[in-house]
């Protein structure tokens, strides 16, 4: 898989693909990551990719040109599966989103900034609209690099255990068991005697049993969903 970010500030994305997870899926082939920056391909004198909006108001609007010439660049090289906006009133990203977006190929994550972009990007240019939550952060660099690292790891090959992925929180909308490692015993708590047992199907049945109840408890809504 390939996933080109496009950026205004790419010193912000510099951190989360060279370590752990993301650098080993990338160091193994099974993933690559390239960060443009905007303002490449911008043609104007100051390199700005930004202007005032039509209409007035604060604040200042990513335009359209550099925008449609670094996608296009991109496109000149290969295909693509998708090309996503950060935006929050895109579809809130989920566990499914991301299992179906790690079947792609290719993806192209454009980054936010400022009051947005122009309008006729997401118009024209873009294929989805992703929100990785109800609240605003400086721009979707952060947002961008969230999908990136919730899709790799779903690629075959990227964790060490395969079986890992698949029973991670919200896979079936229920959150994950409690966990527990060694020692058995410390100030006095002491992990379940049932899974210290060597029962592997009764464990199933516990942590299948406590997923539901720690789902039910802790957030209703993905319950409900469940329980549907």
């Amino acid at each position: 898989m390939r996933i080109d970010i496009i950026s205004v500030v790419p010193e912000l994305l510099e951190g989360p693909f060279s370590a752990s997870i993301l650098q080993r899926a990338q160091e193994k082939g099974l993933a690559e990551v390239i960060v443009h920056n905007l303002r490449d391909y911008s043609i104007q004198k100051q390199k700005s990719v930004d202007d005032y909006a039509f209409g007035g108001g604060a604040g200042m609007v990513l335009s359209i040109e550099p925008i449609d010439r670094c996608i296009k660049a991109l496109k000149a090289e290969r295909n693509y599966d998708e090309v996503i906006y950060m935006s929050p009133d895109g579809d809130q990203f989920s566990q499914a989103m991301a299992n179906n977006l790690s079947l792609k190929q290719n993806l192209i994550l454009l980054a936010g900034h400022y009051k947005g972009v122009d309008e006729r990007v997401r118009e024209h240019l873009i294929t989805k609209e992703i929100s990785i939550g109800d609240y605003v952060l400086s721009g979707g660099e952060l947002a961008a690099a969230v999908i990136a690292d919730a899709v790799i790891r779903l690629i075959p090959g990227v964790l060490n255990d395969e079986t890992s992925a698949l029973s991670d929180s919200f896979q079936d909308h229920l959150l994950a068991p409690p966990v527990y490692t060694r020692p058995a015993e410390y100030n006095g708590w002491e992990v379940p005697d049932l899974l210290r047992s060597g029962n592997l199907k009764a464990i199933d049945i516990w942590r299948h049993e406590q997923s539901i109840e720690r789902t039910k408890n802790k957030r209703p809504d993905l319950y409900k969903k469940y329980s549907n």
